[in-house]
C-alpha cells in the first residue's frame, strides 16, 4: 500500500509543520508540504500563497496525488508516534477494506458521541465505524478520491474547506466502504481557529446543495440525530464490518 503524505502549513504553524515533516520524513521517502504562508517556507515545499485556504491546499494535494492512499495532516497538530499511526493505517485499511481511516482527534465536532455507529461492531476494540471523521489527520483510499473526481464534485465556491470530510465520507459509505476511527491514537488539535466560521458554514451549505441526491441523503444522516446516524448501517450488507464479511 503506497501511502502518500501531505502536510498543510499556514501562517503561525511553521514550527509545528517542520516538526511533523521531520517525523514523517523518517517514515516516507517523500513528504509534501503545501504551504500558504508567504513569510515562511523551505526548499521543496509547494508554495501557493497566503490567500489559499484549505480547499486550495487540498485541491493541490489531489493534483499531485498518485498513490494508493492519501495521508493528509494539518500543520497545527501535535503527536508523538507517527510511525505507529502509519503502520496501523496500513493494517486496518487493508483488514476492513476501508475507504477512510483516521485517528481520534482530541478536539472535533465529530467526537465519539456525534460520529460512532454503535450498531456496527469491529473485530478490534480500538476500531470503531464512524459516520464521518474530522479532516485534521486522515487517510483516504484512492478509490474514494477517484469517484469524487468522476462525480465532478464542485468545490469552486468553497475556500475554507468545511465539507470535504462530509463528501468523502458519504462517497465511502455509498460504496459500502467503512469509515473507521482508531481510538488507540489521539491527535492533539488546538481549539482556536483563525478563519471566518460563518463564511465556512455558508460555503459548506452551498457545497451540499450542489451534490448528487444520494450523497445529500447520506450527509443528512451524518449530520442528523443519533438514530439517523445509526441508519447508515443499512448501507452495509449484513453488518459487513469484519474482514470475513467485507468484500475486497
Amino acid at each position: 500500500m503506497n501511502i502518500q503524505p501531505f502536510i498543510f502549513n499556514w501562517n503561525g504553524q511553521f514550527e509545528k509543520t517542520c516538526k511533523i515533516e521531520d517525523s514523517l520524513s523518517q517514515i516516507f521517502d517523500k513528504v509534501t508540504v503545501i504551504n500558504s504562508d508567504d513569510n515562511n517556507s523551505k526548499q521543496g515545499w509547494v508554495d501557493i500563497g497566503n490567500s489559499s485556504y484549505f480547499t486550495a491546499q487540498f485541491s493541490k494535494a489531489l493534483e499531485m496525488f498518485d498513490g494508493d492512499v492519501l495521508m493528509h495532516v494539518q500543520g497545527d497538530v501535535s503527536y508523538d508516534d507517527w510511525n505507529k499511526l502509519v503502520e496501523d493505517a496500513r493494517c486496518y485499511m487493508d483488514y476492513y477494506n476501508a475507504g477512510i481511516y483516521a485517528p481520534n482527534i482530541d478536539y472535533t465536532w465529530y467526537n465519539s458521541e456525534n460520529a460512532d455507529i454503535d450498531s456496527l461492531n469491529s473485530d478490534h476494540d480500538n476500531i470503531k465505524m464512524v459516520v464521518c471523521t474530522d479532516e485534521t489527520v486522515w487517510f483516504i483510499h484512492k478509490d474514494i478520491i477517484r469517484e469524487m473526481t468522476e462525480r465532478k464534485v464542485d468545490f469552486s465556491q468553497n475556500t475554507m474547506g468545511w465539507g470535504w470530510n462530509l463528501v468523502i465520507a458519504a462517497i465511502s459509505i455509498a460504496n459500502s466502504r467503512p469509515v473507521i476511527r482508531d481510538y488507540n491514537h489521539t491527535i492533539d488539535h488546538p481549539r482556536l481557529t483563525n478563519y471566518n466560521r460563518s463564511q465556512a458554514a455558508r460555503e459548506m451549505q452551498t457545497l451540499r446543495d450542489s451534490l448528487d441526491p444520494d450523497l445529500k441523503q447520506i450527509i443528512s444522516l451524518i449530520r442528523g440525530s443519533k438514530s439517523d446516524r445509526e441508519t447508515i448501517s443499512t448501507y452495509f450488507h449484513a453488518n459487513p464490518f469484519t474482514k470475513k464479511q467485507v468484500s475486497t
